[in-house]
């Protein structure tokens, strides 16, 4: 009876499946099936096969189509949700495929929901494949009634002696993914990452280990596992915030032995459970080459399906008052109309006003007034009747005719875990639909629970799927815990950091080397990085500090920031002497289009004011343009590897400072950049 149950279910799933995938054209290379008892998962890049297990699926073999390199783990009986002091058996498995987008004009991905019991308790895995991703994504959602009080177990067996066996499932943390190892002999790098960038300035943080037989737990959003012998690698992104801002974070993401590696971390509680499906985190996990930079490049390829780049609603020069620490007190029609102008005249896209353009002044305000931070009324999201006599139509009427999109700063109410969700999302649905704002800054945000969590996520879908996919949020992780770099990635880019010549804080090198190790990980065209009016504050530097920024040309400073969302982070009418930025942000539009659908990696030295580097850009795996800088450096060649070149290379200038670029006659592999002055940068067309 059993046997004939389970295989109706299976002939059922299997026409399903079958169905789903060949009777539409869309998403012809991607496949998703279901034969007897093994889940197949492809696009023309990868293939993914899984034991059914009922619907708690077991990685059986992970293949990369492009190589023809596969693993297999024909052995492995270890399925990739364990949820302890649950029922270990799943029951009434069903699946379902469809294709989707997650918001109109977004890729199209086909989507597979894997419903399943364990006991009264019901989980949802939901996977997604694009076509252009070597990977694919995981993601789980609860329901129903858990049996315990908790997932997180107390990890007392990690330091027995060695003699004992490593310990069972039964104690481990909740855990939403396990894969294998194939053979011995493999290598894991480990990257954490830091957000609160008010208070951290390193922000990316690499780990390399060689697995060993007992387990060991290890924090961090990425993880890439590679075999030279093989010449096939894997990567892992945990879709969650940084390890501090997550929900009932064990301590750890991953857990590492000689056989596998796991997943950990639902970001869910039995206490959060009830007769709706709540989201938790998930994780995706992408095949390429055993090098390095084969497999970053994977993971960007991935993470840029998330959120197509649309030009006229991603691509964007914006400039923020709030860099030059006037806070709110020049907030007013009239100064708004000057920096309206000014920056029109030098190429920026966007306008934001920062906080102070409302009438609920926030504590951050330079008036005494000002209280607001964690709840606010409908009334205190208006514009202030005084700094804003005719409201907004003056300003949007003015920007209109100068093409200067106004922008918006906005924190929601967080009182009572953003319960107020809805009609915040009225709020700028509003502004929307009235002035036709599409870009608000976020501000203030918080997880201090899952509740939180789960409102926010409801706030900016609702937002998204009104305006069909029109906004931009500017998630702004400067501060408290937030959004982090994987997670919420579908809603817009991320607002990076605040430094001020005031606080003598603001230093190029600083900010690029930011741009630069993120970049081997987030795709830049999500980060908004800021260059600042470097001649203020020049006292706030000691006179002989040469990476002072007073002493560093506006148009260097801003072209380090052109592989990301570069942002003016200051008030542009102060600026003066504005025609070699209007120069270069005239030339940087050409060719931003081609930067931001790029995958753009890190080059050269790892900066640090005193360094030669850079990024390169690719486009459908071909090296398209290089950015270089030279920095205080003593030197001014610089040789670099660079072996995906193909024999006579080009590089043209398309602009910059004067620079060249010559490959190597006798070794096709190097190229040498010579940059005759300090503080210079170049933008080259590789042809």
């Amino acid at each position: 009876m059993w046997l004939k149950k389970y295989c109706i279910i299976s002939f059922l799933l299997l026409f399903t499946g079958f169905f789903s995938v060949n009777g539409q054209n869309a998403l012809v290379e991607v496949k998703a099936y279901l034969e007897k008892d093994t889940l197949y998962l492809e696009n023309k890049q990868v293939c993914f096969t899984y034991y059914w297990n009922q619907g708690n699926i077991v990685l059986k073999s992970a293949k990369n189509k492009k190589n023809n390199r596969e693993l297999n783990f024909l052995t492995n009986q270890t399925p990739n949700v364990i949820l302890p002091g649950e029922a270990r058996v799943a029951t009434d498995a069903k699946i379902e495929i469809t294709e989707k987008r997650t918001f109109p004009n977004e890729h199209i991905h086909k989507e597979i929901s894997i419903y399943f019991r364990l006991a009264d308790l019901e989980v949802k895995h939901r996977i997604k494949i694009y076509t252009e991703a070597a990977a694919i994504s995981h993601t789980y959602f609860l329901k129903g009634k858990a049996k315990a009080s908790t997932w997180i177990a107390n990890d007392e067996t990690a330091l027995q002696m060695i003699e004992k066996d490593n310990k069972n499932d039964e104690t481990d943390s909740e855990r939403i993914a396990s894969v294998p190892f194939d053979g011995n002999h493999w290598k894991t790098t480990i990257v954490s990452f830091k957000e609160a960038t008010d208070h951290h300035d390193n922000l990316v943080f690499e780990k390399e280990t060689l697995p060993y037989r007992k387990k060991e737990n290890h924090q961090g959003n990425v993880l890439l596992a590679t075999h030279p012998q093989k010449d096939i690698g894997f990567f892992l992104i945990k879709e969650a915030p940084i390890d501090y801002s997550q929900q009932y974070y064990s301590g750890y993401d991953f857990q590492i032995d000689h056989k596998n590696i796991t997943v950990h971390g639902v970001g869910i509680s039995p206490q959060d459970l009830n007769n709706e499906w709540v989201q938790g985190y998930g994780y995706a996990i992408g095949l390429s080459r055993s090098d390095k930079r084969a497999l970053q490049k994977a993971l960007l390829e991935y993470q840029k399906q998330l959120r197509k780049y649309i030009p006229a609603r991603d691509g964007m020069i914006l400039a923020n008052t709030w860099g030059d620490r006037s806070k709110d007190s020049r907030m007013n029609e009239a100064f708004i109309l000057k920096e309206i102008e000014q920056a029109s005249k030098i190429g920026i896209s966007h306008l934001q006003l920062d906080d102070g353009w409302q009438t609920g002044l926030s504590r951050n305000s330079a008036s005494k007034a000002g209280k607001k931070w964690d709840d606010w009324s409908t009334k205190d999201w208006q514009p202030h009747p005084e700094r804003f006599p005719n409201g907004f139509e003056t300003i949007i009427k003015t920007a209109k005719k100068k093409n200067v999109e106004i922008c918006l700063w906005f924190n929601p109410s967080k009182a009572n875990s953003y319960d107020l969700w809805e009609r915040d999302a009225d709020i700028l649905i509003d502004y929307y639909k009235t002035h036709g704002i599409k870009v608000f800054k976020i501000d203030g945000m918080s997880f201090a629970n899952k509740q939180s969590e789960i409102n926010l996520r409801k706030l900016f879908t609702k937002v998204m799927t009104t305006t069909l996919g029109e906004v931009t949020f500017n998630m702004d992780v400067t501060a408290g815990h937030r959004v982090g770099y994987h997670y919420f990635n579908e809603f817009g880019n991320i607002f990076l950091e605040n430094r001020y010549t005031d606080w003598g804080n603001y230093y190029p090198h600083r900010t690029l080397r930011n741009l630069w190790q993120l970049s081997a990980y987030v795709p830049t065209e999500r980060l908004q990085i800021e260059f600042l009016n470097n001649t203020r504050n020049p006292k706030k530097y000691p006179k002989d500090d040469v990476l002072a920024p007073g002493g560093i040309p506006l148009t260097y400073t801003s072209a380090i920031t052109l592989v990301g969302q570069p942002l003016a982070w200051m008030e542009v009418s102060n600026l003066t002497n504005i025609e070699e930025l209007q120069k270069q942000l005239e030339s940087y539009k050409k060719i931003s289009i081609a930067l931001h659908t790029s995958v753009v990696l890190p080059l050269g030295e790892k900066p640090n004011g005193f360094s030669h580097t850079g990024f390169i850009a690719f486009q459908n795996g071909v090296p398209k343009h290089i950015l270089w800088y030279r920095e205080f450096s003593e030197q001014d060649t610089y040789k670099l590897n660079l072996p995906c070149l193909k024999s006579n290379t080009v590089f043209n200038r398309v602009f910059g400072d004067m620079m060249i670029i010559l490959q190597e006659d006798n070794d096709l592999n190097h190229i040498k950049i010579n940059s005759p002055k300090r503080f210079s940068y170049g933008v080259f067309l590789i042809e």
